[in-house]
């Protein structure tokens, strides 16, 4: 598992198909690794890329409820 911090941005390639048409593919890319496989022709007109920036962690914790009020 790749380390994330706070500002990563990261390339989401979707490549489709499904509804028992199958295939469907999923990668993620930093911008380097994003423009060599573009350079290579890894990445086809036809595929959908998301950039993702991550903005921070999330406490999953339940907020504790105040007493009184």
């Amino acid at each position: 598992m790749a380390k994330m911090v706070k500002g990563a941005k990261r390339y989401v390639l979707v490549r489709g198909k499904d509804e028992n048409g199958d295939h469907i593919f999923i990668d993620m890319f930093n911008k380097k690794e994003f423009d060599r496989a573009r350079k290579e022709g890894r990445v086809q007109q036809s595929d959908h890329v998301v950039k993702v920036e991550l903005l921070g962690k999330v406490d999953l914790k339940k907020p504790e409820k105040s007493k009184g009020v």
